[in-house]
């Protein structure tokens, strides 16, 4: 009788991955094997333990009862895991760790880089592997568990398995093309094009909401997915939108934009550093404190810069400076 095969993380990584896909050609896919390795990871796995731990077909795919049990010692196991090498790293008795950090393309230009040239000085085993997105795609990436640490606006209450560390609070603002100096209300803006978000945005969502609570509906002609189409937009149809501080100061911007005060009631949003929670120990926090001091340095001292922004459009919260010195 042949032996039976080892237990091993690797299939323990292999088999969330498939759960968490529903699929093993979608796991392959993440974890960047093939599916028939994957599905042999599977097959070990389920003979090492002695279960059956997924029951699919060409048209179910399910976690049996071992699998529901197994998949929640995983999750813990691999969570264990990850804290235990950001632990070493911390105490700089590790080789070099890698993380996965989405972030958004505000930061791209200037914050992302002045972020992680901060980190290699404060942590010099730690290596980033960085990839920009919508604050959606990037919270799916962390439900997915292809991202460890992401940047994001908070859309709702953070799940109990996320840990959030304050990052910013941005204002929204009112931008229209360089020819605009002056705005009073809407009903100026009526011969002009508004400009939106994308619907799948969160960003987007926000701005409708708020649209509808003022009671105002511009024509919807364009929306778009980044800042830098909308501001190119803005200023070639001499239209306007609403956007926020941070994407002002985060964007290049295509000529000379203008600044304005919203013509209805304030409103602002929030961003955070989500990791899993316990996954990274400290790291997490200590990171989040370094880039508050980044976004401090890169982008705080040019609020001035851009009329029409004013101090409190973008507050980050305190960090301890010392903290980070250690």
């Amino acid at each position: 009788m042949a032996d039976r095969p080892d237990f091993t993380f690797r299939a323990a990584q292999v088999f969330v991955a498939i759960a968490e896909a529903q699929s093993v050609t979608r796991a392959a896919q993440r974890l960047g094997m093939s599916a028939s390795s994957v599905s042999q990871q599977l097959a070990n796995l389920e003979s090492a333990l002695e279960s059956r731990l997924i029951e699919r077909n060409a048209r179910m795919f399910r976690l049996t009862v071992a699998g529901t049990i197994f998949l929640r010692r995983a999750l813990a196991l691999l969570d264990d895991v990850s804290a235990a090498k950001a632990e070493l790293v911390l105490a700089d008795q590790a080789p070099r760790m890698t993380l996965r950090v989405a972030t958004i393309e505000e930061f791209d230009a200037s914050v992302t880089p002045h972020w992680l040239a901060t980190l290699g000085r404060r942590f010099p085993n730690i290596a980033c592997s960085i990839s920009s997105g919508a604050s959606h795609e990037n919270h799916d990436a962390l439900a997915n568990r292809a991202a460890d640490l992401i940047l994001a606006v908070d859309a709702a209450d953070p799940a109990e398995w996320v840990e959030s560390h304050d990052i910013l609070r941005d204002a929204f603002v009112l931008v229209t093309s360089s020819d605009r100096e002056t705005v009073m209300d809407l009903d100026q803006l009526a011969d002009r094009p508004f400009l939106r978000y994308a619907p799948d945005l969160y960003i987007g969502r926000q701005i409708e909401a708020a649209l509808r609570r003022g009671r105002m509906r511009p024509a919807h002609r364009y929306d778009f997915t980044t800042n830098r189409a909308l501001f190119a937009m803005i200023e070639q149809s001499r239209g306007w939108a609403i956007t926020t501080a941070l994407a002002v100061l985060g964007t290049p911007i295509p000529g000379a934009l203008r600044v304005h005060r919203l013509p209805l009631p304030g409103f602002s949003r929030r961003l955070s550093l989500h990791s899993r929670r316990e996954a990274l120990g400290t790291l997490p926090a200590l990171m989040a404190q370094t880039l508050r001091r980044s976004i401090s340095d890169r982008m705080l001292a040019r609020l001035g810069d851009v009329p029409g922004l004013e101090a409190g459009d973008l507050i980050v919260p305190a960090y301890d400076a010392k903290k980070l010195k250690q």
